[in-house]
């Protein structure tokens, strides 16, 4: 009988302590229960990113122009991944697991594109040394669709956009129809087969009146 007693009375207390619980959740205003702190940059920069993101396009970063350093212009100068990912504090927060709340932001077609395209011209819709700034906002590939990394990848070395063939193919992705009937020009001399897009098309800026 004692045991039984013993049994509804550490019950009750387990019942009492877990209504207790509740009722102090219960009570604490709405926002103090959803509040995630904001986000900041880490204090080690890129090498606690390369810690666990170690794959060879990673590391390879550091040998790209947007990994330089040296320059002042670079992402890597600043704040290194979190210049382009965002401030992954809450990222790398031992207490939440490698769990984003807000997550960073990822690059790729499964990813809201504005979102992408914004980051990006955080650094390029201003002069950087020698580097012209953008007018995309309102150009001809200023849609939903299009963002940066549809024609770039900034975990490259080089630029392989500076090169015909490739250049080419990639926008031919796009623009295939509009590539097989374009003009030749041959009444003018031109050797079409010669040019790159870019001779005659800026794809980055809004067409100007000549």
């Amino acid at each position: 009988m004692k045991k039984a007693i013993r049994k509804i009375a550490a019950g009750s207390a387990l019942a009492s302590l877990a209504a207790l619980s509740m009722m102090l959740v219960t009570d604490m205003p709405a926002d103090a229960q959803t509040t995630t702190p904001d986000p900041q940059y880490t204090t080690e920069g890129s090498e606690r990113c390369l810690f666990c993101h170690a794959a060879e396009r990673m590391e390879l970063m550091a040998d790209t122009v947007h990994g330089d350093a040296t320059n002042p212009h670079t992402p890597w100068a600043e704040q290194g991944c979190e210049s382009c990912h965002g401030p992954g504090s809450l990222h790398v927060s031992r207490a939440r697991g490698g769990i984003g709340q807000p997550p960073l932001l990822q690059f790729g077609e499964d990813h809201p594109l504005p979102e992408q395209t914004a980051a990006c011209l955080t650094c390029h819709r201003d002069d950087m040394g020698d580097l012209e700034g953008f007018e995309w906002t309102g150009s001809m590939h200023d849609t939903d669709e299009v963002t940066c990394t549809s024609c770039h990848s900034v975990h490259q070395i080089g630029n392989p956009l500076t090169e015909r063939e490739p250049q080419l193919e990639n926008c031919t992705e796009c623009h295939k129809d509009e590539i097989r009937d374009h003009n030749r020009f041959e009444n003018a001399g031109i050797v079409f087969d010669r040019l790159m897009c870019v001779d005659c098309h800026d794809v980055h800026n809004l067409v100007h009146d000549l």
